[in-house]
């Protein structure tokens, strides 16, 4: 039965859980380049080519990342995405707009993704 769970939790976390690699992401890098930036943000915008590491992959699963709140986030992930997005509003709050409107057009994830911006793990 302790090997079944075991089991079951390791497959949970690989099935309803985005890839690992995700955690590798160097979101600090990102932001402190704004070239970079610009690069991750054109691809999510369909502005630009997603040629750099991970872009057209993290592009894929935005749209369920915003609409689920990050709901199969790791903690890494969340924390990530977090630091990321709360940057965009502080820094760059034109393209955080143009991010909310063409990932939540009508503003539904709008309160749960307020709620997830400011809290802790």
């Amino acid at each position: 039965m302790l090997l079944f769970l075991v089991s079951f939790l390791v497959m949970s976390t690989t099935v309803f859980g985005y890839d690992e690699k995700f955690n590798k992401i160097d979101v600090d890098k990102i932001l402190a380049d704004d070239n970079l930036l610009m690069a991750y943000l054109n691809c999510f915008l369909d502005k630009g080519p997603c040629d750099k590491e991970y872009a057209q992959d993290f592009r894929d699963i935005l749209p369920e990342v915003i609409a689920t709140t990050c709901g199969k986030c790791s903690d890494i992930q969340k924390d990530k995405v977090r630091k990321l997005i709360n940057s965009l509003i502080n820094t760059k709050p034109d393209l955080a707009m143009e991010l909310k409107t063409k990932f939540d057009p009508e503003g539904k994830q709008e309160e749960k993704l307020a709620l997830f911006l400011t809290s802790a793990k």
